[in-house]
């Protein structure tokens, strides 16, 4: 299986891919897009709520089989948010590496990654249980207890990208 990013208009995302189902379906039958998004708890006027972002604004992946021809490029070109292929329309690669051991972790969890369990040691040193922050422990930069948020930091697609992920602390409950 193969892995391609693809660079859309940030948060055009998907309507990129709901007009990429009009335009071209028997693309995205041969292909399949996806566009990760995370769980976030946001606090506004004093009420928690949960909303959902891009893991990776402005990129969707592209798995496929085989390799991105020609022709798929051509139709991609026509749609009104795309950008390019990374590295670029002409050097066309697929994942390798360290990115690839990112995109398949994050897609291990499936299109919409939710909170992290987590408890705290008596040093209050974060404890992953299971979810999205579990085996990228090493990436945390920053915990947010209140705001129930990790700040993780990961090298993907040649620059440095950091995110927050929700975690649940078992023992608060």
């Amino acid at each position: 299986m193969n892995y391609y990013i693809i660079q859309v208009a940030t948060g055009r995302e998907q309507t990129f891919i709901d007009a990429l189902q009009k335009k071209a379906p028997e693309l995205v039958q041969a292909h399949n897009f996806i566009y990760l998004t995370r769980e976030l708890y946001i606090r506004r006027q004093g009420k928690t709520l949960k909303e959902l972002q891009p893991v990776f604004p402005s990129y969707i992946i592209m798995q496929t089989t085989g390799t991105v021809d020609g022709q798929t490029v051509l139709v991609l070109k026509t749609l009104p948010d795309f950008y390019h292929f990374l590295k670029s329309n002409t050097e066309i690669t697929p994942l390798a590496g360290n990115d690839l051991a990112i995109i398949q972790h994050f897609l291990g969890l499936g299109p919409r990654i939710g909170p992290s369990l987590v408890r705290f040691d008596q040093d209050d040193r974060i404890v992953v249980i299971e979810g999205p922050l579990k085996g990228i422990e090493g990436s945390i930069i920053k915990v947010d207890r209140r705001k129930q948020r990790a700040k993780i930091q990961v090298e993907f697609a040649g620059g440095v990208h950091t995110m927050d992920l929700s975690f649940e602390d078992i023992e608060r409950k």
